[in-house]
């Protein structure tokens, strides 16, 4: 009988793949960690990111997939405008967002069995080809201002980045993760009102302008949709907690669009699962501990962000809503000049009618300087900004791809009450904080307005496929977890 060969023994020791790649992914990183500290800061900077990225993904590709998409939406949704200012600045700017989001859209895209349906993908798709097209026209024109215009477009994509995690993890695990999203950012956003008041200050970033870290502006917007979370799943103290306390930072955020969004979100939240008494029942103890926020701020002279906070300006910021005088009621006349001149400009021939201005031209007219002198280009309109840049083509599509997602979240909120349906109801009453805000605010120009606006319609999106459970039972957290029963039925 043959003898069975045997291997001969190496001389050196030899390392299994992952500690192979463990050694690789270590010293790449470590090289470009002394290049960085000596000849090229922030490229090697980059570099060594990107390959530790990289080798924690050869590892765990799931976990860093998911991580990163944490990343993504935790940081746009609690930094706002701080995280919209990270990133690799330069004579053309690469913001964080796209660094992040880009490679996650790609692996959706690539994945046929979490691909996005295209019914919406192709909407998706044909909008950022005529963005695409009018980029390669306008850059040599407008240059950096018309690339900084395209990013409306491609952040759109988070889209599919949304539909993926639901389609590869399910409803279930994306509920309990979004959970310690929104209380993260309600968290953060009861602290940050009062970080001047105490004399907190923040590192300087940004890709353009210096920003703080810390800055409140953007942050509300999510704070305001992420409290509906609790809403819709707390119960007891945490639902009338999280709404009052969304209510009573309503007074230092002074923004008037939160103002209407808030009541308007909460008839969307009660039609969406045919409870209206849960919301009222949940509303009247909550504005007794708004009012309690209220007191204490004003009794401690806490500024908001407008104005102090105090019963005098609450109702003359209110009143401009109608057309009183009143703190910024020239913002309101200044978006209805822009609306007129803008419609003007885009009517002026057949040719812009159809597909719009184009990316970087001024939609204020030279009329609306920021607080750092610099030019404001948006007219605070994110639905005429996208008429003027593309037309009516570029309008159609947009309008398309809007509202076949909030049809189908829409239609399966209304369908039942069990966790797809509440998961559902949750995400259009969120979704309509920010569709309603782009109406009077740039945030869809921000990664703080698109990033959480396209995540939360993709993961609707998928929810609204999912198979049914069955309503008469508690739907579980996790297996070996205690039962969480119906939000609807506490």
């Amino acid at each position: 009988m043959a003898s069975r060969a045997t291997r001969q023994p190496l001389l050196l020791p030899t390392a299994s793949l992952p500690h192979w790649r463990l050694v690789v992914v270590i010293t790449a990183t470590v090289m470009l960690g002394g290049l960085a500290a000596t000849e090229f800061p922030l490229i090697a900077l980059v570099g060594a990111i990107v390959v530790l990225a990289l080798g924690v993904a050869s590892f765990d590709l799931p976990m860093a997939e998911r991580a990163a998409t944490l990343l993504l939406v935790s940081g746009a949704m609690i930094l706002g405008r701080g995280w919209a200012n990270l990133g690799i600045p330069g004579a053309i700017p690469i913001p964080a967002t796209e660094i992040v989001f880009i490679p996650l859209a790609a692996i959706a895209l690539l994945n046929r069995r979490t691909r996005l349906d295209y019914k919406i993908l192709l909407p998706l798709c044909l909008y950022a080809t005529l963005v695409g097209i009018r980029l390669l026209f306008d850059f040599p024109v407008w240059g950096v201002f018309a690339v900084r215009d395209t990013t409306f477009a491609l952040e759109a994509f988070i889209l599919v980045i949304g539909y993926r995690v639901i389609m590869r993890d399910g409803v279930e695990a994306w509920y309990r993760r979004m959970r310690y999203v929104a209380a993260a950012v309600l968290i953060y956003g009861a602290v940050y009102p009062f970080l001047d008041y105490a004399g907190v200050t923040g590192p300087m970033v940004g890709l353009q302008r210096e920003s703080p870290l810390f800055d409140s502006t953007g942050v509300k917007f999510s704070v305001i949709a992420m409290s509906l979370y609790f809403v819709m799943f707390g119960k007891g103290w945490v639902r009338v907690g999280s709404l009052g306390l969304a209510l009573g930072l309503l007074t230092q955020y002074q923004a008037r669009t939160l103002y209407i969004m808030l009541p308007v979100a909460l008839i969307v939240l009660g039609w969406a699962t045919r409870r209206f008494d849960k919301i009222l029942m949940a509303t009247v103890p909550a504005l007794l501990v708004a009012a309690g926020i209220f007191v204490w701020a004003s009794s401690n002279n806490v500024q908001g962000t407008e104005g102090p906070v105090s019963t005098e300006f609450l109702v003359s910021h209110v009143d401009t809503l109608t057309g009183a005088e009143g703190p910024n009621a020239a913002t309101i006349d200044a978006r209805q000049s822009f609306f007129s001149q803008t419609i003007d400009a885009v009517a002026q021939n057949p040719g812009t009618m159809l597909v719009g201005l184009g990316l970087g031209p001024d939609l204020t007219f030279g009329q609306w300087m920021g607080k750092q002198d610099q030019l404001v280009r948006n007219p605070h309109n994110s639905y005429l900004e996208t008429f003027a840049r593309t037309g009516i083509l570029g309008f159609s599509l947009w309008i398309w791809i809007l509202i076949a997602c909030v049809r189908r979240i829409a239609i399966r909120a209304r369908s039942g009450s069990g966790l797809q349906e509440n998961f559902c109801a949750w995400i259009l009453a969120a979704s309509s904080v920010y569709l309603g805000v782009a109406a009077a605010q740039p945030i869809m120009a921000f990664p703080y307005g698109t990033v959480p606006l396209f995540f939360l319609l993709g993961m609707g999106v998928a929810a609204s496929k999912t198979p049914k459970t069955s309503e008469t039972e508690p739907y579980s957290v996790r297996s070996n977890e205690r039962q969480v029963l119906d939000p609807s039925a506490a």
